[in-house]
């Protein structure tokens, strides 16, 4: 292994920071998911959005909680504060509210599942007015809006 790649790998153990957003046209509709990691200085590390098909904004809020925590994943970090501005999301997987929808139970299962892979997980609400919610929220309507091929 190359010392860069030691130093990449070294750092990435830092605790990171996932704001995550979903979005539907509809409900359900045309879905898109994004996500942007930070650094613990707040340094933008990786962004990235995508469509996902037909989904409610509850399927693609929690789609990209699951999207953006697989990639902090790829980065070996053992330390994860994810922040999504779905109070309804954030407050089924932290089990102040119940899940009744076998769909969003599932979604919410998965998300717990990855929340043991992390020495420390917290998932918190933000308010959309953030502007790290703001920045990711653009990118999710910028996929919304490309036209397909």
């Amino acid at each position: 292994m190359s010392a860069s790649k030691v130093i990449d790998t070294l750092s990435a153990m830092e605790k990171l920071t996932l704001y995550v957003d979903g979005a539907a046209r509809g409900n359900p509709g045309p879905a898109a998911i994004g996500y942007a990691i930070y650094d613990s200085s707040g340094k933008l590390i990786e962004e990235g959005a995508k469509r996902i098909g037909r989904r409610t904004n509850n399927e693609a809020e929690y789609e990209a909680i699951l999207w953006g925590t697989q990639k902090v994943l790829d980065r070996s970090c053992d330390h994860l504060t994810v922040f999504s501005d779905s109070e309804l999301v954030v407050r089924q997987v932290n089990g102040e509210y119940a899940t009744k929808d076998d769909r969003m139970r599932i979604l919410a299962e998965k998300v717990k599942a990855y929340r043991r892979l992390f020495e420390k997980f917290e998932l918190r609400h933000t308010p959309r007015g953030n502007p790290r919610t703001v920045r990711v929220d653009a990118l999710v309507n910028q996929a919304l809006d490309e036209v397909s091929p």
